[in-house]
């Protein structure tokens, strides 16, 4: 029997704010700008918001943020408005920041602050377009919680007391599907909007299955092992009228559409030898992605650039890697750290994703930078380990 679901909201939980406080005289921040990372002060005298701001900023892989640098930004807030400017002529902005809370404000500042900065480089709005989907065991099972991207606010959004694994954002962004085996005690796929009784969307598939990614219409694509090997199906938003659109004799599994819903990028191969491949939605022939690796696997479509399609690779450990399918490209991400890092999202920039980033025993989420390979710890260890973050991101219409 499952349990209602309720909205847990989870208090802040300890995340250091603080941003880099290296405090830098007369310092000549050519040679950083030319790097590719800007250095800049934040100045703003109501502490908790210029903390959130601070962190967010600062984990960027385009800025760091710091004491004494010659470019200075000032947040002037009243209530729930703020006024962000920089009057140092090689970045000169005036941005009015409205929002309905003092969460809200701190992304659209760091926004406002991302943006102004950041026109030469053209970098885009990041964190008040992108909320996540994780799976934590905070309680001690695997639950679903969601969460902005400073996780500044967290919730549970499952209390099934077993474990639900595999949250994929709706399309508009209002539910989240995942797997659990609570009712049936076999996997199956519900969605909630975290307020209600989970639905279960496929009926009439049964077999172990994977998330069920959302299209940019809505229809859901998924991994079937319904005729006994791991298939990819497409059904209605709803779960109505489920099909195999891939089956091939090995294991197909992490579908991810592409922004314009007519094909899907999936892993199939062997055990233990997996590969990239792309395919139309409707179904045919599979194309392999080169990627000049043995295991590659969790290919994501970036939802902003649909040339890119990020993977998880292992080459001694786990790593990401962004395949530019337009220029014939494979780029590892260029982290410096040895811990594993898997399962990327992308945010709203099309620049960075989210990730579990784990050691043998631990795993939290992590914010990445693809350009620069800047690795931000996300989510508290007082949530317990935490894995498969899925980003919902706003799409522009225009």
């Amino acid at each position: 029997m499952i349990r209602c679901l309720i909205w847990v909201a989870i208090p802040f939980c300890g995340i250091s704010l603080q941003a880099q406080d290296r405090v830098v005289i007369n310092e000549s921040i050519d040679a950083e700008i030319k790097r590719g990372v800007m250095p800049v002060t934040i100045l703003c005298d109501d502490l908790n918001l210029a903390a959130m701001v601070k962190f967010a900023v600062n984990a960027h892989g385009a800025f760091s943020v710091r004491n004494g640098s010659s470019l200075q930004v000032k947040i002037g807030r009243n209530g729930v408005t703020a006024v962000v400017a920089c009057d140092n002529p090689r970045a000169t902005f005036q941005t009015n920041v409205e929002a309905r809370d003092e969460d809200e404000l701190a992304l659209r500042v760091a926004d406002a602050i991302i943006v102004g900065l950041g026109r030469s480089w053209q970098l885009k709005p990041l964190f008040a377009d992108t909320k996540i989907a994780f799976v934590s065991r905070y309680t001690g099972h695997d639950e679903i919680y969601s969460s902005n991207l400073i996780f500044s606010r967290t919730r549970r959004v499952t209390n099934l007391a077993s474990t639900s694994v595999a949250p994929r954002w709706s399309n508009e962004g209002s539910r989240i599907y995942f797997v659990t085996s609570a009712r049936s005690g076999f996997p199956e796929i519900f969605s909630t909007n975290g307020s209600d009784n989970p639905r279960k969307v496929i009926v009439d598939v049964r077999g172990a299955l994977g998330g069920a990614s959302s299209g940019p219409d809505g229809r859901l694509v998924f991994a079937s092992s319904n005729k006994n090997s791991m298939d990819i199906y497409i059904s209605g938003p709803s779960g109505e009228s489920p099909r195999a659109v891939i089956s091939t004799p090995n294991v197909d599994a992490d579908p991810s559409w592409s922004p314009d819903g007519s094909r899907i990028v999936l892993t199939s191969g062997p055990l233990g030898r997996p590969g990239i491949y792309i395919a139309s939605s409707t179904g045919g022939a599979l194309n392999r992605l080169s990627t000049g690796y043995s295991y590659c696997t969790e290919p994501r479509w970036n939802p902003m650039d649909p040339s890119l399609i990020a993977f998880t690779f292992q080459s001694g450990r786990l790593g990401l890697a962004v395949a530019d399918i337009k220029a014939g490209t494979i780029t590892p991400v260029p982290v410096t750290s040895p811990l594993n890092l898997s399962h990327s999202s992308w945010c709203a920039d099309g620049r960075h994703l989210v990730a579990t980033q784990a050691t043998n025993s631990r795993s939290w989420i992590a914010l990445v930078d693809t350009v620069t390979g800047k690795v931000t710890r996300l989510s508290d260890a007082k949530l317990g380990d935490c894995s498969e973050p899925d980003c919902w991101v706003r799409v522009s219409k225009n």
